[in-house]
């Protein structure tokens, strides 16, 4: 029987990175400063050179295109670090061993460790006290070399050009395709993203180039070449191509693999699993076979990434935050071979274009309710009164409410929805990790975590959810 302090030693894990949290949130001015990130880990002897690493930035699809990567490494038999971002419900969620959360006993004693390095930077620093998401950043490094693993697979956070994990010496650069966010901060236009994700490009690297438009492609190809580095590109050097049995062929150079069987929804996973399979085909002194290709892809399944957790009503649960996101999961669900009643459950996070999201959203929506999340680190959500001004004006035939706690917004959804309906909980990743805990509390999860240090397997990369519920 685990200790009941299980919440409580979270709690404190998670005061002490979010005390680094200034008045202002967040502004790219003062977050997004490397020569904190470098002074940081220059105190932590640079825990970042002591295993290879491949470094995966985009907009669309990099979380699983990183967790694909480290699964299919895990599955060769490579002791294999993963660092993603954001978490959905608990910090934890962003350290992985062998695809394993890792538990809040082992890293608050990294956080520990490292905290001196953090107190002497805030203390001397010239650009302030490191950031919340930078000591997420270093723990993750600092964890790794603690846990000796053979390689790390490291998502961008933000950007990539200032973002806090642009300091690691990748062999590998990813970059899935781009897309339309996070414009206050990295521009409006896919020009000036792409510039802002390229900037994770390094000399002598291989990267790995999975964008869709040409302007993009060939910003990232003229990066490559000013920094002597390697590209492949999707649809060129390497590829995919779906099956009618819903397989997927992969193909990188000089290697082919057959029979690929995402557990993951949508077709956009055919591109993600081919930029995967690409990185570690391309990743130095490191071989994977075609069982280790099939059993990595097939095992991951990353929480509120078009997940399924309930299946009558069918509620899937996607955090989709922009207008490609939110279109490929809608093409998704559209996609399915039965015709549903849809019922969406929506919250933004503030500052997002709301009129930009909403077409797409509301084509076949019968119900939309508007709703927000819980604050707990840099973003807070838009006022679901304007949700449902905007709501009401594009699709005056939409049932619509407005209930701002997110789970009383999930239980209305269930209490409204028949067996046969479908429910879709999106917008934001943060809405789904507060719905996520009806299906996953947390104490759970954090148990779990905690047993996997014991012993007990936590596949928090590799379930599936079928649970049947009633409403």
């Amino acid at each position: 029987m685990l200790s009941p302090d299980v919440l409580a030693r979270y709690a404190e894990f998670e005061q002490a990175l979010t005390q680094l949290i200034g008045p202002v949130r967040f502004s790219a001015e003062t977050n997004m400063r490397l020569e904190r990130m470098t002074h940081l880990l220059e105190l932590l002897d640079n825990p970042q050179q002591t295993y290879p690493l491949i470094h995966v930035g985009g907009t669309a699809g990099k979380g699983s295109t990183a967790a694909m990567a480290a699964a299919i490494l895990t599955a060769a038999g490579y002791r294999t670090g993963l660092h993603l971002s954001p978490p959905i419900q608990i910090l934890n969620e962003g350290y992985h061993i062998n695809q394993q959360i890792v538990s809040t006993s082992r890293l608050v004693a990294c956080l520990n460790a490292i905290q001196p390095a953090i107190a002497q930077v805030a203390a001397t620093n010239p650009c302030g006290a490191p950031t919340f998401f930078e000591a997420q950043v270093a723990l993750a490094l600092y964890l790794f070399q603690q846990e000796a693993v053979d390689v790390a697979v490291i998502e961008v956070g933000l950007g990539g050009t200032t973002d806090a994990t642009n300091v690691v010496p990748a062999a590998v650069s990813v970059i899935t395709n781009i897309g339309l966010d996070h414009t206050d901060i990295l521009g409006h236009t896919i020009a000036s993203i792409t510039e802002a994700k390229a900037g994770i490009i390094k000399p002598g690297q291989q990267v790995i180039s999975g964008v869709q438009q040409i302007e993009a492609q060939q910003i990232i190809a003229q990066r490559c070449q000013t920094q002597g580095a390697h590209l492949w590109q999707l649809g060129a050097e390497f590829g995919y191509l779906w099956a009618d049995d819903g397989s997927l062929t992969l193909h990188v150079p000089g290697h082919t693999c057959y029979q690929v069987r995402p557990t993951m929804l949508g077709t956009m996973q055919g591109a993600n699993a081919a930029c995967a399979m690409a990185a570690v085909a391309a990743l130095p002194l490191v071989t994977s076979d075609t069982a280790a290709i099939r059993k990595g892809i097939s095992t991951v399944q990353l929480p509120g990434r078009m997940e399924v957790v309930q299946e009558r009503p069918l509620v899937v649960l996607d955090g989709a935050h922009n207008a490609d996101k939110l279109y490929a999961a809608i093409a998704t669900l559209q996609a399915l071979p039965v015709s549903r009643r849809r019922i969406v459950v929506f919250a933004l996070k503030s500052g997002k274009p709301v009129a930009d999201l909403l077409p797409t959203l509301l084509a076949d929506t019968d119900m939309l309710i508007a709703t927000t999340f819980r604050v707990r680190d840099l973003w807070t959500p838009t006022d679901p009164q304007q949700l449902a001004i905007a709501v009401a004006t594009l699709a005056p035939n939409c049932a619509l409410h407005v209930i701002a706690d997110p789970l009383e917004a999930l239980m209305f959804a269930l209490s409204q929805a028949t067996p046969d309906d479908l429910i879709l909980v999106t917008g934001s990743l943060y809405l789904v990790g507060d719905v996520r805990a009806y299906w996953y509390p947390v104490r759970e999860l954090l148990e779990q975590a905690e047993g996997y240090n014991a012993g007990t397997p936590h596949p928090f990369l590799v379930f599936h959810s079928s649970k049947e519920g009633s409403s």
